[in-house]
């Protein structure tokens, strides 16, 4: 009987295949560690100061201020009216409102010690800043390796646009646009996509798969369209049934099924703003300021020629090594 020769493990050094053995789960830890802590420090101007943004964060505080008010003075506060713009409108009637609603109720639930624009202002702060840990704990639900999950949470922070209202820091920094509500919406995107999918697969998890994708739809309603569209594509994905059509074609049809109570299930649960939306649609018009492409998108061409380019991700400005 022969006895393995353990003198290289026991006494000697260790070759790096087994320090990496030894500590990997340390390497992803340090790896979103790492990434957090640079978007903290990067970012950490944006709360230095009590100036708020002359973006569209202003008008984030006026709709979590007309939300105080409304649970304040016991009214409905999904549809308070905001009365401070042009001659007033229930603006929350027809936007996402939900992140504006949780901060309006952590300001009042905490007796309203924090100024409700330094709250605005940290909670965007430090949702920018823990974004990778959305993107780690997702990834992981998918069931990719701590590893490869760190990687993603390690390069989220790294997209940037051409000014396109994406998941890069423009669209929430100072000097940004101030997306309050994509913002909530971002963070919260990856993680009903991974449970989702979950229940797209093993047919359990609705509650949280539900919970998730009604607060994605509430934070940004586009989002919510996005997540389901996404959530279509992957009910095709199943490769362990690829070489076999008729298990694959009744894999698809039981995540099709399946999907199909997702979305019934987060229209119960958001009927309440669904319903009163496209009732009263008609009163909703758009800016004529606005650019047409928010709402009719840039076009194939558009959008295939700056996804090849690597402008999706990279920008106009820097070489596409993140693309």
């Amino acid at each position: 009987m022969t006895t393995p020769d353990t003198s290289r493990s026991e006494g000697g050094p260790a070759t790096p295949s087994q320090w990496f053995h030894r500590h990997e789960a340390i390497i992803p830890f340090a790896l979103v560690l790492f990434a957090v802590a640079f978007n903290l420090y990067r970012l950490y101007p944006e709360v230095a100061s009590s100036v708020l943004g002359g973006n569209d964060m202003v008008m984030h505080l006026l709709l979590a201020n007309a939300v105080v008010e409304a649970i304040t003075q016991g009214r409905n506060f999904t549809d308070p009216w905001q009365g401070s713009m042009g001659m007033g409108f229930p603006l929350t009637h027809y936007y996402q409102h939900l992140p504006h609603v949780a901060l309006a109720l952590v300001h009042v639930l905490t007796f309203r010690v924090i100024p409700l624009a330094d709250m605005l202002q940290w909670s965007n702060y430090l949702l920018v800043s823990l974004f990778p840990v959305s993107i780690y704990w997702s990834l992981r639900r998918f069931g990719f390796d701590r590893i490869i999950s760190a990687m993603g949470a390690l390069v989220s922070s790294l997209a940037t646009t051409n000014g396109l209202y994406g998941f890069d820091f423009r669209g929430y920094i100072f000097a940004g646009w101030g997306l309050y509500a994509q913002l909530w919406a971002m963070v919260l995107l990856p993680p009903a996509l991974a449970m989702s999918y979950r229940t797209l697969r093993e047919g359990r998890g609705y509650l949280w798969a539900t919970m998730l994708l009604s607060a994605t739809l509430m934070s940004h309603l586009l989002y919510g369209y996005m997540a389901f569209i996404t959530l279509g594509i992957l009910a095709l994905v199943h490769p362990d049934q690829v070489s076999n059509p008729k298990a694959f074609a009744v894999a698809v049809w039981t995540n099709w099924r399946r999907l199909a109570i997702l979305l019934l299930l987060v229209i119960v649960v958001t009927s309440y703003f669904l319903v009163l939306f496209f009732l009263d649609l008609d009163y909703l018009n758009r800016s004529v300021w606005a650019d047409p492409a928010r709402y009719d998108s840039y076009g194939h061409s558009v959008l295939l020629s700056s996804l090849v380019g690597g402008h999706l991700f990279d920008g106009f400005n820097r070489i596409p090594v993140l693309s």
